[in-house]
């Protein structure tokens, strides 16, 4: 929990910040990573579309609820 708390931090405080062209690139490249792990079939063989919206919905779930113990961890500490 405590490394997760740290990378929802880290991402918290950037987020206002402009995002520049190498930072998108690092971006998109994490995005081509995600999505080769999510359609090669090393974990999941032959996804469906539907099932790839799926995972990619967990992690977005995943993220938000980080996001959100993050800033009740910070409004208790407040």
């Amino acid at each position: 929990m405590g490394r997760t708390s740290t990378s929802v931090k880290a991402m918290e405080e950037v987020r206002n910040e402009e995002i520049t062209p190498y930072r998108m690139g690092q971006l998109m490249k994490t995005a081509a990573h995600v999505t080769e792990m999510i359609v090669s079939g090393k974990t999941l063989y032959h996804p469906t579309y539907h099932e790839c919206e799926i995972v990619v919905a967990l992690v977005a779930e995943a993220l938000k609820r980080g996001k959100d113990e993050y800033r009740r961890e910070r409004d208790v500490l407040k």
